[in-house]
């Protein structure tokens, strides 16, 4: 099936504000730490207040007061009252330092590798040793030693008194940092602070580094190559370079599949009032005359033919030309770089070897990607995404003029590094001569780290590239709504 149209499915991110650009005004009394705020264009934006601030935790972070523009808090932590990218970046008692390897960690100011040494006692750095482990400020084989408490901290012989009480976890690491208070977000309906701890699924955690993150309702560390977060679910114990493909995990050993208003006869409700839809339209709740135009913009309505409107994830915005949305945001410049994944959306200030996996912003030297999962082993062979899923709406109408059809996921296999996917249902609309064809199936090869994920039984938008390539364009779409949308609007682009 070939069309001429777009792609669908929101991504919901706030828009930045700041002094010069804000869309509304947040009220923070003091010791709140949220706030709702109606935009100039009829969205609705949370923000939350960094001491009598607002700030939106989608462009910006609040650390002890003081706020970080270009870094979102949902993927920044704090380091005294500076924000920044964990994955790059790690913050030892208040120094903030460049990351030298996915396996670094602080042993009091000073950066040491897991791999090769431990952090023992009073921050002493001590050559890592097989089967060893701390006591104080030294080191034993716990085969043969134990580390007993009492009288006073020192290595025994496994054989001697002290030995079956001995508790070693406590003398292992360094002196614990404080951690920065900072403003406490909800985790459902319970305060939490983000530095010390992690919300997955309504479920609170404690954080064990700034690296942990979240799987469905499960914690994970991002830097352990030994588990793999697939669809939402928490592998434990899988080889290092197993891949999650639409749901099923391949290994390299193994590729087997595992209403207010009373309305009168014949009115329409919108909300609390009725209206006429053959001369009005609702949208959330709110009616306006079609003659304003016939597409909803979260609360708005607004002419698609009007090319200085952009709607962006239910957020209106006047535009200047060539401006992309980011979410619910918009791209202010060159130097902002959107990274976005089917649940978030969020900008970053372009830095020089970095590149996005899903909504994260990686230094490449660090970490690779492969299909929107990151992993602590950098890859120089492996090439990052050549582009972003976006939400139908915003490929409208650059895609009016180009073959592209929607295609269901019916079965992803993984051989060598091609993500062979089969498309059923796939529907072309020729908006030339007016048909909608529909053909049963069609193969699609794609390079499986450098394309987005897909997920079985989702329907996408892809274009068509001559003779035998595809190109994967949106997020899920629905096969009903969305397709007739896009149709109406690339055929009255067309008239």
């Amino acid at each position: 099936m070939e069309i001429y149209t777009s792609t669908a499915f929101l991504v919901t991110i706030l828009y930045i504000f700041s002094s010069s650009s804000a869309q509304g005004i947040c009220h923070c009394d003091k010791g709140s730490h949220n706030a709702a705020v109606r935009g100039q264009m009829g969205g609705s934006n949370h923000l939350y207040c960094c001491g009598n601030v607002p700030y939106n935790i989608s462009g910006s972070s609040c650390c002890n007061g003081n706020i970080t523009m270009g870094l979102g808090q949902l993927v920044s932590d704090c380091c005294g009252s500076v924000a920044y990218n964990p994955l790059n970046e790690i913050c030892c008692d208040g120094s903030l330092q460049t990351r030298s390897s996915t396996r670094a960690k602080c042993c009091g100011k000073v950066i040491y590798l897991t791999t090769t040494h431990l952090c023992c006692g009073d921050n002493q750095i001590l050559d890592l040793k097989e089967n060893h482990s701390c006591c104080g400020n030294q080191t034993y084989n716990m085969a043969t030693h134990c580390c007993c408490t009492m009288p006073t901290l020192k290595v025994n012989l496994k054989n001697e008194a002290c030995c079956p009480n001995a508790t070693d976890s406590k003398y292992q690491q360094g002196s614990p940092t404080s951690t920065p208070k900072v403003s406490e977000l909800m985790c459902g309906t319970e305060p939490y602070n983000h530095q010390k701890q992690i919300c997955c699924s309504g479920t609170l955690y404690k954080k064990a580094s700034a690296l942990t993150k979240c799987c469905g309702a499960e914690v994970y560390i991002l830097s352990d190559d030994s588990v793999l977060c697939c669809n939402g679910i928490l592998h434990r114990n899988v080889p290092v370079q197993s891949e999650c493909v639409a749901g099923v995990i391949y290994t390299p050993e193994n590729t087997t599949c595992q209403m207010s208003a009373r309305p009168r006869l014949g009115e329409h409700c919108c909300g609390g009032q009725t209206l006429d839809p053959h001369k009005q339209i609702c949208c959330n709740g709110h009616s306006h005359n079609k003659m304003n135009g016939n597409f909803c913009c979260g609360s708005e309505v607004y002419d698609h033919h009007n090319q200085s409107l952009r709607c962006c994830s239910g957020q209106l915005y006047n535009i200047k030309s060539g401006q992309e949305c980011c979410g619910n945001q918009l791209l202010q410049d060159n130097n902002q770089t959107c990274c976005s994944s089917s649940t978030n959306a969020i900008i970053y200030y372009t830095k020089q070897n970095h590149s996005c996996c899903g909504h994260y912003y990686y230094n490449t030297s660090l970490w690779s990607c492969c299909a929107e999962h990151l992993k602590p082993t950098p890859n120089p062979d492996s090439p990052p995404a050549q582009h972003r899923l976006k939400p139908l709406m915003d490929l409208i109408p650059e895609m009016c003029n180009k073959t592209v059809f929607f295609g269901k996921v019916e079965s992803v296999a993984l051989k060598n590094d091609q993500r062979h996917v089969v498309l059923k249902v796939v529907w072309q609309v020729d908006v030339k001569s007016e048909k909608i064809i529909k053909d049963l199936w069609l193969h699609v090869f794609l390079d499986h780290c450098s394309s987005p994920a897909t997920d079985t039984d989702m329907t996408y938008l892809w274009e068509k590239i001559y003779p035998e390539n595809h190109k994967l364009l949106s997020y899920p779409v629905d096969i009903i709504s969305d397709i007739h949308m896009f149709y109406s609007v690339c055929y009255q682009k067309k008239g």
